[in-house]
């Protein structure tokens, strides 16, 4: 929080900004509100390709834009305005959230929360990184299951 306040601070008190960057302002506000995970700047196509550690081809349609990473640890956007999937984010996530990134098209609702806990173990995700990577792999693989990554109880 510190760091959104002095990243405030300093824009507001430093000269008027011509550059054709976005401020970093931006990325302080939308560390805030972790639910923000859609690119609001340019985006460019991908073609369609297996992104590692994942065993398919993607349902949805790939893009890339520039990821921030943000105070916590985590990067956005992890979608493209056009609700691609962001090629920079999933590579980003691709070791600690394997697990549920590689599960493929057609896991079972069980298979799902056991990759969940498999990359709170083993990838050492936090549950906001993990809520992440699913938000990545149900986009990538059109999947539909109401779980909440955050919520899931692993034993």
């Amino acid at each position: 929080m510190l760091l959104v306040v002095g990243l405030l601070a300093g824009a507001c008190s430093s000269p008027q900004n011509t550059s054709t960057q976005p401020s970093p302002t931006a990325s302080a506000s939308a560390a805030a509100s972790p639910s923000i995970s859609i690119s609001p700047g340019a985006e460019s196509p991908v073609p369609a390709q297996i992104l590692s550690p994942a065993p398919d081809l993607p349902v949805a349609n790939l893009c890339s834009t520039q990821i921030t990473v943000t105070a916590n640890g985590n990067a956005i956007p992890l979608l493209c305005q056009s609700g691609a999937v962001n090629v920079p984010a999933w590579r980003f996530y691709a070791d600690v959230s394997a697990s549920i990134l590689g599960l493929g098209l057609n896991p079972t609702a069980g298979q799902v929360e056991a990759a969940i806990c498999d990359d709170f173990k083993r990838g050492h995700a936090t549950k906001v990184e993990e809520d992440s990577g699913y938000k990545l792999a149900s986009t990538y693989y059109g999947w539909n299951f109401n779980i909440d990554p955050e919520k899931v109880t692993c034993q």
